[in-house]
C-alpha cells in the first residue's frame, strides 16, 4: 500500500477552498492524473458517487470514488473522507481549517499499487514516488485555483 500525507496553506477562506475541492464535476481541473468524471451521482455531499479514470504510470483505470463523509469540523472548517475503487483502491481524508484568513489543506491517502496491471513496466518505489509528486501538484493547482 502507498500511503501519502501533506498539507499547504492556501490563501483563500475555507468556504472557497472548499466549494472548488468538494465540487466532483471540477476534480478533474486540479487533480493530477484524474480523468473528468464519466458519471456524478451527488453533488459532492456524503453519498455522491464519481465515476472516472485515473493515469498511473501512463496506464488508465477505471475508478469509482464514493464521497463517505462530509462535515463541519468545530473549527469552523470540513472534513471528507472519500473511497475509491476499481483496480486502484484505497482512501482519502481531506481536512480544510481556518488558517488566519486562509486556508490549512491536509491530505491524507492510502491506496494499493495494481501490481500485475503495472509491474511489469515501473518499480513500486518509483510508482510511490511519482505518486507524491502529483500528490504535491494536485495541491499547488488546487491552490492556484482558489487563490485567484
Amino acid at each position: 500500500m502507498g500511503h501519502i500525507k501533506l498539507n499547504t496553506t492556501i490563501d483563500a477562506p475555507v468556504e472557497r477552498v472548499t466549494e472548488i475541492a468538494t465540487d466532483p464535476r471540477h476534480w478533474a481541473s486540479w487533480w493530477v492524473n484524474l480523468g473528468e468524471a464519466k458519471k456524478v451521482t451527488g453533488d459532492g455531499g456524503a453519498g455522491t458517487v464519481v465515476e472516472h479514470s485515473y493515469l498511473m504510470a501512463g496506464v488508465p483505470f477505471p475508478v469509482t470514488t464514493h464521497v463517505v463523509e462530509n462535515q463541519p469540523t468545530p473549527a469552523g472548517g470540513k472534513h471528507l473522507r472519500i473511497e475509491f475503487d476499481g483496480p486502484l483502491k484505497g482512501w482519502q481524508n481531506w481536512d480544510y481549517e481556518p488558517a488566519g484568513t486562509g486556508t490549512l489543506v491536509s491530505m491524507e491517502i492510502e491506496y494499493n499499487v495494481p501490481g500485475s496491471a503495472i509491474g511489469k513496466f515501473v518499480d513500486h518505489v518509483m510508482i510511490e514516488h511519482l505518486q507524491e509528486r502529483a500528490r504535491q501538484q494536485t495541491l499547488e493547482n488546487l491552490k492556484l485555483i482558489a487563490e485567484r
